[in-house]
Protein backbone atom coordinates (compact mmCIF):
# COMPACT_ATOMS: atom_id res chain seq x y z
CA UNK A 1 0.00 0.00 0.00
CA UNK A 2 0.98 3.51 -0.50
CA UNK A 3 -0.74 5.50 2.08
CA UNK A 4 0.11 9.33 1.07
CA UNK A 5 0.29 8.85 -2.93
CA UNK A 6 1.25 11.34 -5.20
CA UNK A 7 -1.74 10.89 -7.66
CA UNK A 8 -4.66 8.71 -7.36
CA UNK A 9 -5.87 7.58 -10.80
CA UNK A 10 -9.63 6.49 -11.43
CA UNK A 11 -11.66 4.71 -14.02
CA UNK A 12 -14.47 7.51 -14.40
CA UNK A 13 -15.57 10.87 -13.64
CA UNK A 14 -17.66 9.38 -10.74
CA UNK A 15 -14.94 7.54 -9.54
CA UNK A 16 -12.62 11.21 -8.85
CA UNK A 17 -15.90 12.23 -7.89
CA UNK A 18 -15.73 10.43 -4.85
CA UNK A 19 -11.66 10.57 -4.40
CA UNK A 20 -11.89 13.89 -4.40
CA UNK A 21 -14.43 14.41 -1.31
CA UNK A 22 -13.01 11.47 0.48
CA UNK A 23 -9.35 12.76 -0.04
CA UNK A 24 -10.90 16.46 0.88
CA UNK A 25 -12.02 14.96 4.21
CA UNK A 26 -8.92 13.90 5.36
CA UNK A 27 -7.57 17.23 4.98
CA UNK A 28 -5.86 16.97 1.93
CA UNK A 29 -5.24 19.88 -0.81
CA UNK A 30 -6.35 18.04 -3.69
CA UNK A 31 -6.15 19.26 -7.43
CA UNK A 32 -7.63 17.27 -10.17
CA UNK A 33 -6.49 16.98 -13.62
CA UNK A 34 -8.18 18.83 -16.51
CA UNK A 35 -9.73 20.85 -13.48
CA UNK A 36 -13.26 20.74 -11.89
CA UNK A 37 -15.46 21.44 -15.11
CA UNK A 38 -16.51 18.00 -16.02
CA UNK A 39 -17.26 17.05 -11.71
CA UNK A 40 -19.41 20.60 -12.01
CA UNK A 41 -21.24 19.50 -14.68
CA UNK A 42 -22.37 16.21 -13.28
CA UNK A 43 -23.07 17.53 -10.21
CA UNK A 44 -25.68 19.85 -11.45
CA UNK A 45 -26.75 17.04 -13.66
CA UNK A 46 -27.38 15.14 -10.84
CA UNK A 47 -29.46 17.68 -9.18
CA UNK A 48 -31.36 18.65 -11.93
CA UNK A 49 -32.40 14.86 -12.05
CA UNK A 50 -33.26 15.23 -8.12
CA UNK A 51 -35.56 18.10 -8.68
CA UNK A 52 -37.45 16.35 -11.53
CA UNK A 53 -35.45 18.09 -14.39
CA UNK A 54 -34.51 16.35 -17.83
CA UNK A 55 -30.38 16.78 -18.08
CA UNK A 56 -28.49 17.52 -21.51
CA UNK A 57 -25.40 15.86 -19.94
CA UNK A 58 -24.44 12.83 -22.11
CA UNK A 59 -24.14 10.42 -18.83
CA UNK A 60 -27.23 11.26 -17.77
CA UNK A 61 -29.06 12.22 -20.23
CA UNK A 62 -31.42 8.74 -20.80
CA UNK A 63 -32.97 9.02 -17.27
CA UNK A 64 -36.11 11.28 -16.65
CA UNK A 65 -35.52 11.75 -12.96
CA UNK A 66 -33.13 10.46 -10.20
CA UNK A 67 -35.42 7.49 -9.13
CA UNK A 68 -34.91 6.06 -12.61
CA UNK A 69 -30.97 6.45 -12.19
CA UNK A 70 -31.46 4.82 -8.56
CA UNK A 71 -33.06 1.62 -10.05
CA UNK A 72 -30.73 1.67 -13.16
CA UNK A 73 -27.66 1.80 -10.75
CA UNK A 74 -28.93 -0.95 -8.69
CA UNK A 75 -30.99 -3.57 -10.90
CA UNK A 76 -29.33 -3.34 -13.96
CA UNK A 77 -25.37 -4.89 -14.55
CA UNK A 78 -24.58 -2.27 -17.27
CA UNK A 79 -25.39 0.74 -14.40
CA UNK A 80 -22.77 -0.05 -12.11
CA UNK A 81 -20.47 2.65 -13.62
CA UNK A 82 -22.98 5.09 -11.63
CA UNK A 83 -23.67 3.30 -8.72
CA UNK A 84 -20.89 5.60 -6.47
CA UNK A 85 -22.77 8.52 -8.30
CA UNK A 86 -25.99 7.89 -6.78
CA UNK A 87 -24.32 6.58 -3.17
CA UNK A 88 -22.14 10.18 -3.24
CA UNK A 89 -25.37 12.08 -4.09
CA UNK A 90 -27.69 10.04 -1.90
CA UNK A 91 -25.34 10.69 1.10
CA UNK A 92 -24.13 13.57 0.53
CA UNK A 93 -26.09 15.87 -1.66
CA UNK A 94 -25.02 17.28 -4.92
CA UNK A 95 -24.42 20.82 -2.79
CA UNK A 96 -21.57 18.99 -1.32
CA UNK A 97 -20.13 17.65 -4.27
CA UNK A 98 -20.45 21.42 -5.99
CA UNK A 99 -18.41 22.62 -2.65
CA UNK A 100 -15.72 20.01 -3.16
CA UNK A 101 -15.15 20.99 -6.50
CA UNK A 102 -14.86 24.94 -5.57
CA UNK A 103 -11.79 23.31 -2.76
CA UNK A 104 -9.80 22.00 -5.82
CA UNK A 105 -6.40 23.26 -5.96
CA UNK A 106 -3.25 23.79 -8.48
CA UNK A 107 -1.15 20.80 -8.85
CA UNK A 108 1.84 22.37 -7.71
CA UNK A 109 0.05 22.98 -4.34
CA UNK A 110 -1.58 19.75 -3.91
CA UNK A 111 -0.56 17.10 -1.02
CA UNK A 112 -2.19 14.84 -4.00
CA UNK A 113 -4.16 15.02 -7.76
CA UNK A 114 -6.59 13.09 -9.00
CA UNK A 115 -7.09 11.79 -12.51
CA UNK A 116 -8.97 9.82 -14.82
CA UNK A 117 -6.41 7.44 -16.51
CA UNK A 118 -7.41 8.78 -20.07
CA UNK A 119 -6.32 11.81 -18.37
CA UNK A 120 -3.62 10.74 -16.88
CA UNK A 121 -1.79 9.38 -20.64
CA UNK A 122 1.74 11.10 -20.79
CA UNK A 123 2.20 12.28 -17.20
CA UNK A 124 3.93 10.52 -14.15
CA UNK A 125 3.84 10.54 -10.48
CA UNK A 126 6.68 9.61 -8.05
CA UNK A 127 4.00 7.36 -6.43
CA UNK A 128 0.10 6.27 -7.83
CA UNK A 129 -2.61 4.47 -6.55
CA UNK A 130 -5.56 2.93 -8.21
CA UNK A 131 -8.77 4.20 -7.43
CA UNK A 132 -11.42 1.73 -6.77
CA UNK A 133 -13.43 2.17 -9.67
CA UNK A 134 -11.81 -0.62 -11.80
CA UNK A 135 -14.14 -3.54 -11.67
CA UNK A 136 -13.30 -7.33 -12.93
CA UNK A 137 -15.51 -8.64 -15.29
CA UNK A 138 -18.81 -9.99 -14.65
CA UNK A 139 -18.88 -14.04 -13.94
CA UNK A 140 -19.41 -16.18 -16.98
CA UNK A 141 -21.64 -18.90 -17.00
CA UNK A 142 -19.25 -21.86 -16.74
CA UNK A 143 -17.89 -22.92 -13.56
CA UNK A 144 -14.76 -24.76 -12.54
CA UNK A 145 -13.84 -28.03 -11.22
CA UNK A 146 -14.79 -26.42 -7.70
CA UNK A 147 -18.17 -25.50 -8.80
CA UNK A 148 -17.05 -21.53 -8.75
CA UNK A 149 -18.07 -19.48 -11.17
CA UNK A 150 -14.97 -18.63 -14.35
CA UNK A 151 -14.71 -14.79 -14.50
CA UNK A 152 -15.83 -13.63 -17.66
CA UNK A 153 -12.58 -12.37 -20.20
CA UNK A 154 -10.68 -8.91 -19.66
CA UNK A 155 -12.03 -6.12 -22.46
CA UNK A 156 -9.46 -5.33 -24.64
CA UNK A 157 -10.13 -1.31 -23.66
CA UNK A 158 -10.17 -2.01 -20.28
CA UNK A 159 -6.95 -3.71 -20.00
CA UNK A 160 -5.46 -0.70 -22.37
CA UNK A 161 -6.95 1.59 -19.80
CA UNK A 162 -5.44 -0.11 -16.84
CA UNK A 163 -2.08 -0.89 -18.45
CA UNK A 164 -2.02 3.34 -18.81
CA UNK A 165 -3.10 3.17 -15.38
CA UNK A 166 -0.52 0.95 -13.72
CA UNK A 167 2.53 2.58 -15.75
CA UNK A 168 1.97 6.54 -15.00
CA UNK A 169 4.09 6.16 -11.58
CA UNK A 170 8.07 6.37 -11.41
CA UNK A 171 8.92 4.38 -8.10
CA UNK A 172 5.80 2.90 -5.73
CA UNK A 173 2.42 1.85 -6.81
CA UNK A 174 -0.79 0.45 -4.54
CA UNK A 175 -2.72 -1.73 -7.47
CA UNK A 176 -5.45 -0.72 -5.62
CA UNK A 177 -8.72 -1.39 -7.62
CA UNK A 178 -7.10 -3.45 -9.82
CA UNK A 179 -5.40 -6.38 -7.24
CA UNK A 180 -8.55 -8.83 -8.54
CA UNK A 181 -5.91 -8.96 -11.94
CA UNK A 182 -3.90 -11.25 -9.76
CA UNK A 183 -6.79 -13.56 -9.32
CA UNK A 184 -8.21 -13.94 -12.83
CA UNK A 185 -7.37 -16.57 -15.14
CA UNK A 186 -6.13 -13.74 -17.72
CA UNK A 187 -4.01 -12.21 -15.63
CA UNK A 188 -1.36 -14.47 -15.13
CA UNK A 189 2.72 -13.61 -15.84
CA UNK A 190 1.81 -15.50 -19.48
CA UNK A 191 -0.59 -13.40 -20.63
CA UNK A 192 1.37 -10.24 -22.75
CA UNK A 193 -2.27 -8.00 -22.26
CA UNK A 194 -2.24 -7.63 -18.81
CA UNK A 195 2.00 -7.83 -18.16
CA UNK A 196 1.78 -5.10 -15.50
CA UNK A 197 5.23 -4.01 -16.07
CA UNK A 198 7.34 -2.92 -12.58
CA UNK A 199 7.38 0.85 -13.08
CA UNK A 200 10.27 1.42 -11.43
CA UNK A 201 12.52 -1.39 -13.79
CA UNK A 202 10.93 0.53 -16.56
CA UNK A 203 12.12 4.19 -15.36
CA UNK A 204 15.82 2.25 -14.47
CA UNK A 205 15.58 1.37 -18.28
CA UNK A 206 14.68 4.86 -19.60
CA UNK A 207 16.98 6.36 -17.37
CA UNK A 208 19.47 4.48 -18.60
CA UNK A 209 19.49 4.73 -22.30
CA UNK A 210 19.05 8.63 -22.00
Amino acid sequence: MVPCPDAVLCRTNVGAITEVIQLLAAGNRVALVGGGESLHALALAARDLKEGRRTSHPELVLFTSWGDLQDYASYDPAGCDLQPLVDLVDKHGTDAILAAVNQLTDEDQAHVTVSTAHKAKGREWPSVRIAADFPPPRDSDEQDDSGRPIPGPIDDGEARLAYVAVTRTRTRLDIGGLAWVDQHPDGSPTTPSLQFPDPKADHERESAAV
